[in-house]
């Protein structure tokens, strides 16, 4: 068992732990094989017998495979993965268009009189519209990150869709009843 490669706090390339291509589309069969391999190979209870530098470097491996099949596994969390290896910071929510603000203010206002009116078809309704909106920014986020140069104003543009996919996600989180993922 060797230490993980390029140990010292330098993004690692999730991708690669994985051994699969740079791509925000995966399949999702191919990546769990993946896993379900790496895993079995890696797994610390196969070197229960091995010396403590090698059990720590284990560990150290399945952390580090555990982590790059949750990013994978998401396709929001892929594209900001992808853009980090291109050098692209994501977009705080801070920083999101006033327009988009405004909407989203709207949009949440719609939300908390549907539920205060008590009718969940409402709900309903509203949380269909805010999936379809995330589902067309993935969508226009697949339809950039397969172009193998895309222009600095389209992964900018990427980096703004992933921001109103974090709102998307807590607004529906919201209109079920859900505490948000973080």
């Amino acid at each position: 068992m060797q230490p993980p490669a390029g140990a010292g706090g330098i993004a690692r390339d999730k991708f690669a732990v994985l051994g699969l291509p740079r791509s925000f589309e995966l399949d999702p069969a191919q990546l769990d094989e993946r896993f379900r391999t790496l895993s079995r190979k890696l797994h610390p209870d196969r070197f229960a017998r091995a010396s403590a530098k090698e059990r720590r470097f284990s560990l150290e491996q399945t952390t580090l495979l555990n982590d790059a099949y949750r990013t994978l596994q998401d396709p929001a969390r892929r594209a900001e993965h992808l853009l980090e290896l291109r050098g692209v910071r994501p977009l705080s929510d801070t920083a999101m268009p006033e327009e988009f603000l405004e909407e989203a203010m709207a949009d949440r206002e719609k939300l908390l009189e549907a539920k205060m009116e008590g009718g969940k078809d409402g709900v309903t309704q509203l949380a269909a519209g805010i999936r379809e909106k995330r589902d067309a920014a993935l969508a226009e986020i697949g339809g950039v990150l397969r172009d193998p140069s895309p222009q600095p104003a389209a992964l900018s543009r990427v980096s703004e869709l992933l921001a109103r996919l974090r709102y998307y996600a807590r607004y529906l989180d919201e209109a079920v009843g859900r505490a948000p993922e973080l």
